[in-house]
């Protein structure tokens, strides 16, 4: 059963009808309306060190960074908001208690969102940043993210896979990985009456606002339809009651048929991005993920690196 915590999330969530605005194209439209241009985050945040990275393309990005005790290894992460959020609260909230958990200094990009770019730069940009932090950060590197922030870290590993900048492992919390949001299973499963975070009509509205001019199943938009061969150890973290659920268990599989060590984490009743949230299940799945990092950690120092 749910714990007590988690039950009360949702109903609260219920209660501010936090779902209405992805309700269909018109209510997640007008909601984009109603957000500042990017960048509206622009300025320091406690317990991070903000910079400014100029990329290749021209395109300007603050990114902060999150330091550890830990002399060796870095986390880069990636967060969520479908696109169309610049990084919130909760996001840096979750890195401060991953920095404490794990003791890695974590990177985080507030990289540029919806209607001003879309996904072919937006993945060019953070492989691009990928690169950058590798230069510069204590190896090994593991990259993570949530949501939207998850298919770009997908993404990017996509683009990196045997080469010696390849993640020591990925981490996708609630991956965003079809842009489309027309998987079958997802009404036939009765996703949508249980989510009180997304729904799949204003979700796939937003998916082809971000596709831009490329096909919505093009790879840079949807990783889903990349390839999975020789992918890094991947770990997928999804609950039964998000209605990516679907995809995630589409891209386990896809994972199992490449041979990718794959370990994929289904949470009964849990919401989307439930691990970012304050609950015993989130918990119990970070306590999981710290004793992988630090198994990743072990096992790379006594390989030497």
């Amino acid at each position: 059963m749910p714990s007590k915590e988690s039950i009360a999330i949702k109903q609260k969530l219920t209660a501010e009808g936090f779902h209405h605005k992805w309700e269909d194209a018109k209510a997640i439209r007008q909601y984009i309306d109603t957000l500042p241009p990017y960048p509206a985050l622009t300025g320091e945040q406690e317990g991070f060190e903000m910079r400014s990275l100029q990329s290749e393309s021209g395109l300007s990005m603050n990114y902060y960074i999150s330091h550890g005790a830990r002399e060796k290894g870095t986390l880069l992460y990636l967060h969520g908001g479908a696109y169309i959020e610049e990084i919130l609260p909760p996001h840096f909230a979750f890195v401060k208690q991953w920095t404490k958990l794990t003791g890695l200094s974590i990177y985080m990009p507030n990289y540029p969102t919806v209607p001003s770019i879309e996904a072919g730069d937006l993945t060019e940009l953070m492989r691009e940043y990928y690169k950058f932090v590798c230069s510069k950060a204590q190896s090994p590197v593991f990259l993570m993210g949530d949501s939207a922030g998850g298919a770009l870290a997908l993404n990017v590993a996509q683009g990196f896979k045997e080469t010696p900048l390849t993640p020591k492992r990925l981490i996708l919390i609630a991956p965003w990985v079809d842009v489309a949001m027309d998987n079958p299973q997802i009404a036939n499963l009765g996703i949508p009456q249980r989510d009180v975070f997304l729904q799949p009509a204003g979700l796939g509205a937003v998916g082809r606002m971000y596709a831009g001019s490329l096909p919505m199943d093009d790879p840079a938009v949807s990783p889903l339809f990349g390839d999975m061969k020789n992918l890094p150890s991947t770990v997928i973290l999804i609950g039964t009651d998000d209605s990516l659920l679907p995809d995630a268990r589409l891209l386990r599989d896809r994972l199992d048929v490449e041979g990718v060590d794959t370990e994929y984490w289904e949470y009964e009743y849990m919401m989307h991005v439930w691990p970012l949230f304050p609950m015993p299940e989130a918990e119990e799945a970070l306590d999981r993920l710290q004793r992988l990092i630090i198994r990743d950690l072990e096992c790379d120092e006594m390989d030497g690196g």
